[in-house]
């Protein structure tokens, strides 16, 4: 009897990634342990009965809750709670921890005393030093794409999600998996806020096993990655040792993760083509130590402009960022990398004119979009600005160089001329780090104002 198309697909699709911890709704309360841990240093030791968790708020991290069994706990003076105290489960240790909290039951009662932590940089269980296949983790708050088609089966049916976007180099390979309720967690988002589970993945090395420590650049820089593509900072999370299908060890840093918000950011809505060809020259940018550094700091000035807020003051601080970024870019790609110019010459160029310089390596005018009538308005009425550049840098030296005439120059600016500025000046960010990572196909224009969004998708000025 022949196959039907299902049947056919379940032999050809490949499975979902599952999650690496349940959480269904925002900000959920993440279980790891429970039973008997120890705590240690120096001067004390602690048995304790309670159980571990992971928290989102007020700080995300892991924490301990319990109950201290042991009866060495008379001994501990109130000075030794600012002490750190390794946390020890089954002989191996997990973590570096401080106590926040020692609750004493009175004189009468035969409770246990109450004790209550948290991990300082991660927690860690089973021994991570263990060579596995691959390292499965999830990603909060990552926007939406449509990527290949993957496979889920339960018991009762198979369904099948175009949700898998897949990143690879000479020596790793990336999986993520969009949930498939993913519309159902932005919806509970939308309506809590902070952070949930949209993503899982999976990172694997192409020609051997891998341990955690030898992850950490790779991870480091797939994390940084993702920030590019979300708009917002994100990271992957709940790092957890596969081998041979079976869970041997698993990680819980402290993370310091954007709160969900909605933002625009430069990634096409519909298409993931060519973002493995952008991941594979970022991953090798970031084999050079300067390179390195010089995407850190671009893209962390990319996020922090890019945080969607017209407050006053708020938008001034973001302009700020994006310049910084703007002429760390100028001078990373056209003195550094091109030698456009040589030696003093590169400083005594003022703020605008860098900028000119940028866009035109990029193909780009120095004109404010068509769509930016405030933008355009303020330059046919003054004589002060002549183009684009030279009103970002107007407005960034009258915040950062005040006086009084400054500030009251700055303040007669609407709240639309500014945030039009910023945008503009975010879309140089973008443009300039599409153009070192080789893009060659559409990009979401920003400053675009088209009715529909599949509209302000255009080609990169360069092709």
């Amino acid at each position: 009897m022949p196959k039907d198309i299902n049947e056919l697909r379940e032999e050809v699709e490949p499975i979902i990634v599952d999650l690496p911890v349940k959480m269904d709704k925002a900000n959920d309360l993440i279980k790891i342990y429970k039973g008997e841990f120890l705590l240690k240093n120096k001067k004390c030791e602690l048995h304790i009965h309670g159980k571990i968790e992971y928290q989102w708020f007020p700080y995300s991290g892991a924490v301990f809750t319990g109950f201290v069994l042991s009866e060495t706990e008379r001994l501990i003076k109130s000075e030794n709670t600012l002490d750190e105290y390794d946390l020890i489960i089954d002989g191996l240790s997990s973590g570096n921890t401080f106590i926040t909290n020692l609750t004493y039951p009175s004189k009468l009662s035969n409770d246990k005393v109450e004790i209550k932590g948290f991990f300082t940089k991660y927690a860690v269980f089973n021994d991570s030093s263990i060579r596995v296949d691959s390292i499965n983790f999830g990603i909060p708050n990552l926007r939406n794409f449509f990527g290949t088609t993957v496979r889920k089966k339960t018991e009762k049916s198979v369904f099948f999600s175009r949700s898998r976007v897949q990143f690879e180099n000479e020596e790793y390979k990336i999986v993520i998996d969009k949930t498939l309720d993913y519309h159902k967690r932005i919806k509970n988002l939308d309506s809590k806020g902070g952070h949930l589970l949209l993503y899982s993945g999976r990172l694997s090395k192409r020609k051997d096993r891998l341990t955690l420590e030898e992850s950490r650049v790779i991870i480091n820089c797939f994390n940084d990655f993702l920030t590019f593509l979300n708009g917002r900072r994100v990271f992957t999370v709940f790092h957890t040792g596969i081998l041979e299908n079976n869970r041997v060890w698993s990680k819980y840093s402290n993370y310091s993760l954007d709160i969900y918000k909605s933002t625009y950011n430069w990634a096409v809505r519909n298409s993931t083509e060519g973002l493995n060809e952008l991941f594979e020259k970022f991953s090798t940018l970031w084999k050079n130590k300067n390179d390195r550094n010089f995407l850190i700091f671009a893209v962390q000035c990319y996020e922090q402009a890019n945080n969607n807020s017209i407050k006053e003051g708020s938008i001034e601080n973001s302009i700020v960022i994006a310049q910084t970024a703007l002429e760390l870019i100028y001078n990373w790609l056209l003195i550094e990398k091109n030698r456009l110019l040589i030696g003093g010459d590169s400083e005594k160029i003022n703020a605008a004119n860098k900028i000119r310089l940028l866009l035109s390596h990029l193909k780009i005018n120095y004109c404010v979009p068509e769509d930016f009538n405030e933008l355009k308005e303020l330059i046919s009425s003054s004589n002060e600005y002549i183009d684009a550049p030279s009103i970002l840098v107007s407005i960034r030296n009258s915040i950062v160089h005040s006086n009084i005439k400054k500030r009251k120059k700055l303040s007669a600016l609407s709240i639309e001329i500014k945030h039009q500025a910023l945008q503009l000046s975010i879309w140089y960010i973008e443009i300039s780090l599409l153009y070192i990572l080789g893009r060659k196909g559409k990009y979401y224009n920003r400053c675009s104002r088209e009715l529909y969004p599949i509209d302000r998708e255009i080609n990169v000025p360069w092709i």
